[in-house]
């Protein structure tokens, strides 16, 4: 019986070892980070009643990072389901990179009336 027990946990000791990354689990927690200075951010303001800038024009690869500097929660959230962020509180920041072309409108779910758009060109 011993043999057995010996022989399972050994099994059990390499079927965790082949589902650990090399950088041991500490690597598979860490986010994948791009270079700095690589990649264009753009900043929207959200503000009580309205992004700021509401329009803007960037191109593809472009992160845009929407910040909430209103006094209440606020939402950025796709028409068409691209994205959402969630509900962010004051002083709470959300980001997305657009990697395709094209026109995309968002709002705050909480209020309607705010509104934006981003154009991804080439």
């Amino acid at each position: 019986m011993r043999n057995g027990k010996l022989r399972g946990s050994i099994l059990a000791l390499g079927l965790l070892l082949t589902l650990v990354p090399a950088g041991g689990l500490e690597a598979a927690e860490r986010p994948r980070r791009e270079p700095r200075g690589t990649v264009e951010v753009v900043r929207v303001r959200m503000l009580d009643n309205r992004f700021r800038p509401a329009t803007i024009t960037i191109d593809r690869g472009t992160v845009v990072k929407w910040r909430n500097r209103g006094e209440n929660t606020h939402t950025t959230t796709s028409n068409s389901g691209v994205w959402d962020s969630g509900n962010l509180s004051p002083g709470e920041s959300f980001r997305r990179r657009f990697r395709q072309e094209g026109t995309f409108s968002y709002r705050c779910e909480i209020h309607l009336s705010m509104t934006g758009t981003i154009t991804v060109t080439a």
